[in-house]
Parts: C-alpha cells; sequence; structure tokens
C-alpha cells in the first residue's frame, strides 16, 4: 500500500455554522419557510375583517332604521283647508215618502220623454210652516232633479204603459228657476209606485188645508200629448230591465 493511500481521509469541512433562527412567533408569515402557521394567521386576520365589516355593517343598519325611527319631520300642507258644514235645508224637514226612482221630463219641443236622472225620491215636510215639497237628488253627484212645492189640487195618475211608474205636472223649481214640468217617475214595483201616489196626494190635502186650494189649471194640450206618448217610457224601461237580466245571468 502507497503512503498516499495509507493516509487518513480528511472529513469535510463543517459547514458554516448557520446563524440560529429567531424564536419563532406562532402566527407569524415568515416561520416554517413564509408558510407554517402563517396560513392560520391570514384566515384569522380575513375571519376578524369580515365579523368587523359585518358588526360594521349591522351596526350602520341598526343606525339606519333608528334614524328612520327617530325622524319625526312634520311636513304642514301648502293650502290650509278649514272644514265648512254645509247645509242641504233637509235638516229642518221630516220625510213622508222615499223610496229609490228614475225620473223623467217631458220635453215639449223634442215630443219625447228624457231621463232626468236615478236617486231617491222624496216627499218631505217642514217641522216649522209644515210645508210639503218633492225633492229627487241624483245618486252619487246628488244634483238636484226635481224639487217643488206640493200644490192643492195636484192629480198623479198611473202612467198607461206600467203600473210601476205615476204622471204629473207642477211648477218646479230644480234649476233655479220656476218651469212648468210634465213628470214621470217610475219604481221598481207597482207596490212602490202606489205608494208614491197615496203619499202624494196626502200632501195635496195637507198643503190644501194650510194654504188654501188655489185655482187649479187642467191638463194642457202638451200634458195630452204626453200621456198618448206615455208607452215609450214603458218601451224603454222593459229593455232597461231586460238587459239587466241578461247581464245578471
Amino acid at each position: 500500500m502507497s503512503a498516499e493511500e495509507s493516509k487518513p481521509v480528511e472529513a469535510p469541512a463543517a459547514e458554516e455554522a448557520k446563524p440560529a433562527s429567531p424564536t419563532p412567533i406562532f402566527g407569524a408569515s415568515s416561520t416554517f419557510g413564509g408558510t407554517g402557521f402563517g396560513g392560520f394567521s391570514g384566515v384569522a386576520a380575513k375571519a376578524a375583517a369580515g365579523e368587523e365589516g359585518a358588526t360594521a355593517g349591522e351596526e350602520g343598519g341598526e343606525e339606519e332604521a333608528a334614524a328612520e325611527e327617530e325622524c319625526q319631520a312634520e311636513f304642514k300642507p301648502v293650502v290650509q283647508l278649514e272644514e265648512v258644514e254645509v247645509s242641504t235645508g233637509e235638516e229642518e224637514e221630516e220625510p213622508l215618502f222615499d223610496a229609490k226612482c228614475k225620473l223623467y221630463r217631458f220635453d215639449n219641443d223634442a215630443g219625447e220623454w228624457k231621463e232626468r236622472g236615478v236617486g231617491q225620491g222624496r216627499i218631505l215636510r217642514h217641522k216649522e210652516n209644515k210645508k210639503i215639497r218633492f225633492l229627487m237628488r241624483q245618486d252619487k253627484t246628488l244634483k238636484i232633479r226635481g224639487n217643488h212645492i206640493i200644490m192643492p189640487g195636484t192629480t198623479i195618475k198611473e202612467h198607461g204603459g206600467s203600473d210601476k211608474a205615476m204622471v204629473w205636472s207642477c211648477v218646479d223649481f230644480a234649476d233655479e228657476a220656476q218651469r212648468m214640468e210634465l213628470f214621470c217617475i217610475r219604481f221598481a214595483s207597482a207596490e212602490r209606485a202606489l205608494e208614491f201616489q197615496k203619499a202624494y196626494h196626502a200632501a195635496a190635502e195637507a198643503m190644501k188645508e194650510l194654504i188654501g186650494a188655489p185655482g187649479f189649471v187642467e191638463q194642457s194640450e202638451e200634458s195630452k200629448a204626453a200621456d198618448e206618448l206615455a208607452a215609450e217610457v214603458e218601451k224603454k224601461a222593459a229593455v232597461e230591465d231586460k238587459e239587466g237580466e241578461e247581464k245578471a245571468e
């Protein structure tokens, strides 16, 4: 064996000692090669941030809700309207008759019956002066469609074409001007029409005792012509009733 071969093999030089790592901080991202518990730290941080954000959001929502609830602002209308009591003139009257009806008037120029409206037909007596009048207001609008003092001697006749309708002439004041009118009033039943006739005649007798019996003008030629057209009212009413029944079916 040669001398070179007999030389002891030298051990490799010891690697330079690395500086000791600093004491790892739990949760620090630099520990264990930047991973280690760093991931936990990031998750925890995000979760904490999320919780803080949710808490902040909830607090913000609660604050907004509280702000809405606590809002007590008052807004005054631009125009102040005062409540006004309206007098119809019926407060001092008592009803002697009251029923739903349809009122027609005879148009002399056209030579035909024209509808005035549908509403409550009433016979009213004043509580103090005892005067009695006929009043008819249209439904919904409450517009006056018939309004006149029931004069002594006034006669109501059954309509020639229907026992549900009655015809009479009078001096009416519905349009705020005295006007001679020929009215036809129609009810839902013949019984109701008969009740109206009796109530109107009773009112005429009461007014006769109250103010006396004035001269009564006989039925004019125009009124007679209106009676000849009485069947037209019934025809029109019959058509309306038939249409109503068909719709109901």
